[in-house]
């Protein structure tokens, strides 16, 4: 009992109510938790609403189009050219949209509400290799002051403009630009916004808030970790927390394991069903639904006797063949080394095999493609620029030697630095999310940096500043067969400012929720923060957040290592019927891998530009 009271179950009844409504619910949300009456008892608290402090609004003390002549240098410490000020006309109101460049090239926006700013402010997280500007709310879509266009709005390119080719890398040769992406965009984007409040407003914000998934849950991440003045409020959804790994070792995995000596592809989309199938009909859902979601997928173990064809069978079109059982194995394991050590956490978790990107045939389609050669070459430096990528993708080895080469650049690039202690001596909350079946980067890490955490801090002082949830059947940021509309910054906001904890999120089905990873939709993570290029059609972003789409069914996600279970009465459907229980799977985690290393406190470096290279900053960890 007294693991669920640190939680605050009894204070959150009213704020999952309104939750509910917001979110498109029909009817009264009634946590139906038989120990909710006597957990409100106990704690002697009310149930009233947990949720943001109601702000005054403050209004301009100057005209938008000075800003244009704000000489900012001082504050950034770095150059900034204002480019632009003008009062642009949104479907929430008027914003004061500032443009410029923070030299040597990065590019940032600043929007700032002229009517009804309530003194908060948030920078949303840029993903994958970013090259863009989109400065709007993600995962807010019962969140009224977003809804409204409440808060002020700053967003940056990380250093560089995405060309044509997107991904292609070349950019990071310049080495200012990899530390823009690295760790210095977002952080001066922050200074330069609260000196243009300030400006304008004649205040800088009340609350900050920073929310990013993939690379902008890193970008997230190490916010909290390099600077943690900058924030009050963090989200970090699925981080690529390890990103000189993920963007190596893991992605040439997931292509070697599929590949036979020739270069052909072993297991193909239309097989993965009956790898799925068989993990629904041996793993158990433990939530006490029969929905095809694993709460806990961790609690499950892949036989391979499950899917493989008899040495003698016929007809393989139910079962796998030796090959392809043993690419399922290889792809849930995570990559090893010839001695059998685990140069990652984890792989693939059972569940996950609808979101799998296998190849449409033996010899082209979609599917996992491997590192890349320009991330190899440009921004993880395995080489020096001449060398052909190309060559550099077709040499990766999975030893200890390369694997020590990629970590070479950890102390630059990851945001898995466990020591919080200035972000809680600061008061700040930290959100961290990820899907269960995501398969772009894998919830072993968000678990591993957890627990590195409670490690360094204690599991009673984690608890006052870092929660971690697990969202079932949630792919890369958004879509999969789950619950993947969730609403994050109420959450953050109500903890931020009123002390009061999340006890749950809530989570909903939508119509169009898409599997592929990072695909996205209004008020889903994948706008901005999730994986993936400026490619494919996107609406203009917008300073506020979008509204829930209509939920076809809800499920609350407690902090780890909690999960819902059904009550046994009620709609299944509805989040109203499920209550926490621990999970079975193993607590706390064990792992032995070569990434452990790489998750710990002080592991990070500051860099300065010397003669065209990064050099580490005297005093630097």
């Amino acid at each position: 009992m007294r693991s669920l009271t640190r939680f605050g179950l009894g204070s959150r009844l009213e704020i999952f109510r309104r939750n509910r409504m917001n979110n498109g619910f029909s009817k009264r949300f009634r946590f139906a938790l038989p120990f909710a009456a006597a957990l409100l008892a106990a704690s002697s608290v009310s149930a009233v609403a947990a949720g943001p402090q109601q702000l005054p609004v403050v209004k301009p003390v100057v005209a938008c189009e000075q800003l244009a002549k704000a000489d900012l240098n001082g504050a950034a410490n770095a150059k900034v050219n204002i480019e632009s000020a003008a009062i642009v006309d949104t479907p929430k109101g008027q914003f004061c949209k500032v443009k410029g460049h923070i030299e040597p090239d990065d590019g940032f926006e600043v929007n700032l509400p002229v009517a009804q700013w309530t003194q908060r402010f948030l920078e949303p997280g840029c993903g994958g290799d970013c090259g863009m500007v989109r400065a709007t709310i993600p995962n807010a879509s019962s969140c009224l002051p977003a809804l409204n266009g409440e808060f002020a709005v700053a967003a940056n390119d990380l250093g560089h403009t995405a060309g044509k080719n997107y991904g292609e890398g070349g950019w990071a040769a310049d080495p200012q630009k990899r530390m823009d992406m690295a760790y210095r965009g977002n952080h001066l984007t922050a200074v330069i916004a609260k000196a243009l409040m300030q400006e304008y407003y004649g205040q800088k914000p009340r609350y900050s808030y920073f929310m990013g998934c993939s690379d902008g849950g890193r970008e997230a991440l190490v916010e909290a970790q390099r600077f943690p003045e900058d924030f009050d409020g963090i989200s970090a959804g699925a981080p690529v927390a390890v990103f000189e790994i993920q963007n190596s070792i893991v992605k040439a995995w997931e292509s070697a394991a599929n590949s036979r000596a020739d270069g052909s592809k072993i297991l193909l989309h239309d097989r993965v069903s009956i790898l799925h199938s068989a993990i629904l009909a041996h793993c158990p859902t433990l939530s006490g639904v029969d929905d095809g979601l694993l709460e806990d997928p961790r609690a499950c173990h892949f036989d391979p006797t499950w899917v493989q064809c008899k040495p003698d069978a016929a007809d393989t079109s139910k079962c796998l063949t030796a090959e392809e059982t043993a690419v399922a194995s290889k792809l849930y394991d995570g990559p090893v080394d010839e001695h059998g050590r685990h140069l990652s956490i984890g792989g693939f978790l059972p569940g996950s095999e609808p979101n799998w990107q296998m190849p449409e045939s033996a010899t082209g389609g979609r599917g996992p493609q491997g590192a890349s050669g320009n991330m190899l070459k440009y921004m993880l430096r395995l080489a020096t620029p001449p060398e052909d990528p190309a060559t550099l993708s077709s040499r990766f080895g999975f030893n200890l030697d390369t694997f020590n080469q990629m970590a070479e650049s950890a102390p630059f690039w990851n945001g898995a630095n466990t020591n919080l202690r200035a972000f809680q001596k600061h008061g700040g909350k930290l959100i961290l999310w990820h899907g269960l079946a995501d398969v772009s980067v894998t919830p072993w890490i968000s678990i591993a940096y957890y627990q590195g955490v409670q490690k360094e801090l204690g599991e009673a002082a984690t608890d006052t500043l870092l929660r971690l949830f697990l969202l079932p059947g949630v792919s890369h940021c958004s879509g999969g067969e789950g619950f993947a509309q969730v609403e994050l910054l109420t959450p953050l906001m109500a903890w931020t400012e009123q002390q009061q904890a999340p006890s749950a999120l809530m989570a909903a089905k939508t119509a169009d929720q898409d599997r592929r990873p990072g695909s996205g939709g209004p008020g889903a993570p994948g706008r901005p923060g999730a994986a993936g290029g400026p490619g494919g059609t996107r609406p203009p972003a917008m300073p506020y957040a979008s509204p829930a789409q209509a939920a076809l069914a809800s499920r609350p996600i407690y902090p780890y290592p909690y999960i819902a279970r059904y009550t046994g009465k009620g709609d299944p459907k509805d989040a109203a019927n499920y209550e926490p229980v621990k999970t079975v799977a193993p607590v706390p985690q064990f792992f032995d891998t070569e990434v452990d290393k790489l998750i710990g406190p002080d592991n990070q470096k500051f860099y300065h530009v010397e003669n065209n290279q990064l050099v580490p900053d005297k005093n630097s960890h």
